[in-house]
């Protein structure tokens, strides 16, 4: 039988936050559309923002929170910055254009459970 990605252990700050998302915001497909959204700059920021040099590699792990896309998506839903946060996203000021970007550091993979993670809010829209 498949493994049922609810039951394996992720960490305790992704859970609460992942909670938080899918139950504190009212607008269901707003939900889902965060998720994928957040899924997507996660599975980016660990695959090609981990590949080839510093320039091309860097676009896919820095998230511009005033991008109107991303705010809706992260800034305004209650959990989903905390879910960035705690799979590796560091929120940072950026001296260049005063902008606040949640950056992933170079040369990281992520935490060992976060295919597990990505499996969950997989498997959340999948349900919905």
């Amino acid at each position: 039988a498949p493994v049922d990605p609810a039951n394996l252990s992720l960490d305790p700050a992704f859970e609460h936050a992942f909670q938080a998302l899918v139950t504190s915001n009212a607008d269901a497909a707003a939900v889902l559309r965060s998720i994928k959204i957040i899924r997507t700059l996660i599975t980016n920021a660990i695959t090609k923002g981990q590949q080839g040099d510093d320039e091309t590699s860097s676009k896919f792990r820095r998230v511009r929170l005033s991008n109107p896309k991303i705010s809706e998506a992260i800034t305004d839903m209650n959990g989903a910055l905390e879910l960035m946060m705690c799979v590796g996203f560091v929120l940072s000021e950026s001296d260049d254009d005063g902008e606040t970007y949640l950056v992933y550091p170079p040369g990281d993979r992520g935490p060992d459970w976060l295919e597990r993670g990505i499996a969950r809010m997989e498997a959340y829209e999948k349900a919905k």
